[in-house]
């Protein structure tokens, strides 16, 4: 899904190349001198003439149109990205780290701070959520530790209360001998 180049000026050397065309020019201009291409441009299109302010004047042109078709392309990955992470399963680190390549790709080829500014939200926000849920799941690690040591410390009182009862049970047993007594209390206490 491309979008549409913006209209060139009538009298401009470019003018009647269609899109195919002007996008061969530029993958040309890309990887030579600008020579090069207007010689193309000359015996590919019948073009002849080409000055080489005129073949800067078309490069402004075709730039921001470059950075437009960049941005959508961008766009679509970003679907793509999100298409895959849902089908197969990426963990959230990857997507982070697929944004923050992505936002950093878009700003060194666009220029645009502002562009990029999308793709590393994504992945704050992703990253955000991330360390929301580590957190609350510090959080109920810390509970249920706290919850443990409750417990234990419920159960060691129950436990005294249990041989005090019983400390108590044989202290008030009038048929048992003072050393009778003694030697019960040590049993209670687990005691030789």
């Amino acid at each position: 899904m491309e979008t549409p180049l913006n209209k060139p000026r009538s009298d401009s050397w470019y003018a009647e190349l269609d899109e195919v065309q002007l996008w061969r020019l530029w993958d040309l201009h890309r990887r030579s001198p600008w020579y090069e291409v207007t010689e193309y441009a000359q015996k590919e299109y019948g073009i002849a003439g080409i000055s080489r302010s005129a073949y800067y004047r078309w490069v402004s042109w075709m730039q921001p149109q470059v950075s437009e078709r960049r941005l959508l392309a961008a766009e679509m990955a970003t679907a793509e990205i999100e298409k895959i992470a849902k089908g197969v399963g990426l963990d959230d680190a990857k997507a982070v780290a697929a944004y923050k390549s992505l936002g950093a790709e878009v700003a060194l080829r666009t220029g645009s701070a502002t562009a990029a500014a999308k793709y590393i939200e994504m992945a704050t926000a992703i990253q955000d959520r991330l360390l929301k849920q580590q957190e609350l799941a510090l959080k109920e690690r810390a509970q249920a530790t706290k919850d443990d040591a409750l417990k234990l410390a419920r159960e060691k009182f129950e436990a005294a209360e249990k041989r005090l009862a019983a400390v108590q049970g044989a202290v008030d047993e009038p048929q048992l001998s003072d050393a009778e007594r003694v030697a019960k209390i040590k049993s209670i206490f687990g005691m030789r």
